[in-house]
């Protein structure tokens, strides 16, 4: 693969057909796969364990407890309901009146944390005002920009951020080598650094100048997609050092089919199904989403779960490295003393000891190498 003649695609294999049909069948349920996760994910998009703040009615809170789709946190004012939306601890909040003839249910939503996620909470509180006959009321206190409504940019920002670092990460292990050494380790880093503050620069720079889906300082959004770059780029180095090349290919696969589906994508986690909100937590892209989100729409609120848990990606992938080279050179050095014990034919040590035997132990030689008499 590196380091091989690119001008040409090569002689072909010496089993053609037999490898065309295993090919065509793995890159067919590889795209199977990625059809059968998307759809599932984001194809019908239902409230499933929904945080929401209430305040208000104690008589229409304990109906609200009886669905099983919400989770509720009560508190004891409208203003607190508010703090706790802006402070990331729920997914939006409902003030429910007493009913009366001018009763009117608030409802505060934060499109910013995916905008399926607040549509639907906006459909929860319209259909309890409905219930209750009053009238309904709106507020989006993370409203998106005009450039992205549909909130969609970061999920890619998120994704490609991902997706190069794991490439680049695989690529770089079959262009430098394995890691076998403290320099090498220190050369790979020094890579996988500059490599993904250059990709996650070049994302915050097109949805910055050229999308303008930035909110806040730019610096900001390239040190988020830096994180990922490192925790997802790290991981996978480290994978590649213990496993080889098709064990970070495995893993990129799963990244890419499990991790960004179970992120949430533009919808919100709380959209998706059980099985997907359980692999939120397994890797690493719902992270890097809800930090970047919380950076956009959010003033920073929540951030720290992110970081440690992106942090434990990074660090991960450095013990794993670590690990292989350690095994790997215990293993040489093994190799050598058994070596070293017994000398064989291919060990330096037999051919010093061929090279410098007597002549008089190969009787043949001796008597080629012994110079003819002359006769007189």
């Amino acid at each position: 693969m590196a380091g091989g003649a690119l001008t040409s695609e090569g002689p072909g294999s010496q089993h053609r057909y037999r490898n065309l049909i295993l090919g065509a069948i793995g890159i067919l349920l590889f795209a199977m796969a990625m059809l059968t996760s998307y759809s599932s994910a984001f194809g019908n998009p239902t409230p499933n364990n929904v945080h929401l703040a209430v305040a208000g009615n104690a008589e229409t809170i304990v109906a609200l407890e009886q669905q099983g789709s919400l989770d509720l946190t009560v508190v004891s004012s409208e203003a607190k309901a508010r703090a706790a939306v802006l402070d990331r601890e729920v997914d939006g909040a409902v003030v429910l009146p007493t009913a009366g003839k001018n009763a009117v249910v608030t409802t505060y939503i934060a499109s910013g944390a995916g905008r399926g996620l607040g549509q639907a909470v906006s459909g929860i509180g319209g259909s309890i005002a409905q219930r209750l006959k009053a009238t309904s009321t709106t507020t989006d206190l993370a409203p998106l920009p005009q450039k992205d409504p549909v909130g969609s940019i970061e999920f890619y920002a998120i994704l490609f951020a991902g997706l190069g670092a794991a490439l680049g990460a695989t690529v770089f292990g079959r262009i430098l080598g394995t890691v076998d050494t403290s320099t090498k380790f220190v050369e790979r880093s020094i890579v996988l650094v500059l490599y993904t503050g250059a990709l996650a620069g070049l994302i915050t720079l097109w949805i910055d100048a050229a999308l303008g889906a930035v909110t806040v300082n730019p610096g900001a959004v390239f040190a988020v997609l830096w994180l990922t770059g490192m925790a997802i780029g790290g991981a996978v180095t480290g994978v590649a050092a213990l496993g080889g090349t098709i064990a970070a290919l495995l893993t990129t696969l799963a990244l890419v089919i499990l991790g960004n589906t179970s992120s949430g994508g533009p919808l919100g986690i709380h959209l998706l199904n059980d099985f997907f909100q359980a692999l939120y937590y397994v890797f690493p892209q719902g992270d890097s989403l809800d930090l970047l989100r919380s950076v956009q729409y959010f003033d920073g609120a929540a951030i720290s779960g992110p970081i440690i848990r992106l942090a434990i990606w990074a660090v991960a992938g450095i013990l794993m490295t670590l690990i292989a080279m350690l095994i790997r050179n215990r293993r040489e050095a093994a190799a050598q003393l058994r070596g070293g014990d017994h000398p064989s034919a291919d060990h330096p040590s037999a051919d010093y000891l061929q090279a410098t035997a007597s002549p008089a132990s190969h009787p043949e030689q001796a008597a080629l190498d012994k110079p003819a008499e002359v006769t007189r």
